[in-house]
């Protein structure tokens, strides 16, 4: 692929990153609408909801299952050759990949950890928050301040932004 910068105005992109950009909107556009409108997302989330009662319906939940790690092992197969291959990244296997990683953690806090748009909004706020801390206040602190996002949402909401608080009855 070509290592020449796209202008789109005041933003510079490389079209890697822009094929990287599209598969993801793509891969989560798709995922979102299988999980909300096919069987097998209805069938789902009842498991995930209440696997007992699931499996009354007539819901097979080692199907279930089977069929959520097939889809999220395809998602990493993705995700790794977007990582991985010198053509898309631009770099390959390097130093900088275990940052992928660690950002990773606190994106999926800061959402929720049972919630999948949850962990969207969690990556969204993860990139935002360290690109305006570099630009703003420090490289090295943008690291950090991505845990002190991390930490107040914790604080004020210990589920993550999208999580589901656990109800205790007395």
């Amino acid at each position: 692929m070509g290592r020449r910068p796209i202008q789109l105005g005041a933003v510079t992109l490389f079209s890697t990153q822009l094929v990287a950009l599209v598969v993801g909107l793509v891969l989560i556009t798709a995922f979102f609408v299988a999980f909300r409108f096919t069987d097998w997302g209805i069938a789902m989330r009842a498991q995930a909801e209440n696997r007992e009662a699931a499996a009354l319906m007539g819901i097979r939940s080692s199907r279930v299952t089977a069929t959520a790690w097939l889809v999220a092992g395809a998602l990493a197969a993705v995700a790794v050759m977007f990582i991985v291959t010198q053509d898309f990244s631009g770099t390959g296997l390097s130093r900088s990949t275990h940052a992928i990683a660690f950002a990773a953690f606190p994106a999926a806090i800061i959402g929720g950890l049972d919630s999948t748009a949850g962990a969207v909004v969690g990556g969204v706020i993860v990139g935002l928050t360290q690109a305006l801390t570099e630009v703003y206040v420090s490289i090295p602190f943008a690291k950090v301040a991505v845990f002190l996002v991390m930490l107040v949402v914790l604080v004020v909401r210990p589920a993550g932004l999208f999580g589901t608080r656990e109800l205790s009855r007395v």
